[in-house]
């Protein structure tokens, strides 16, 4: 058997893209969302809107966190507390805020203790 009836198998490259499925992804979350639609009340501990006072409807929770939307932006590191139907108040910190193209944010806030 001669080289040229055993040809090399093709070289792989490294530029094509690797596709990837929705559970190739990494999540950083800890603990599992459920989609929640609640009532709520946020107030801002600290920051240029201390004391601000929002009435809030909660898109999802889990046991270390919310997201909502909400018309004003909120840094992310500043201070909240945050009144959940049926719960103990709560101290979070803002993790997320994403402005969105209808004018409010996306935020999301992490427990931190309750009050």
């Amino acid at each position: 058997m001669t080289r040229a009836d055993n040809p090399p198998p093709p070289a792989a490259t490294s530029a094509a893209p690797v596709a990837r499925t929705p559970t190739d992804r990494t999540d950083r979350r800890r603990d599992n969302r459920r989609p929640t639609h609640t009532k709520a009340v946020l107030i801002v501990l600290d920051g240029p809107s201390a004391n601000a006072r929002h009435e809030i409807m909660t898109r999802d929770c889990s046991i270390s966190g919310v997201s909502f939307l909400l018309r004003d932006a909120l840094s992310v590191g500043q201070l909240c507390r945050i009144h959940l139907q049926n719960a103990q108040d709560q101290l979070c910190e803002v993790v997320r805020s994403r402005p969105l193209s209808n004018g409010r944010h996306e935020m999301a806030v992490q427990f931190r203790g309750t009050l």
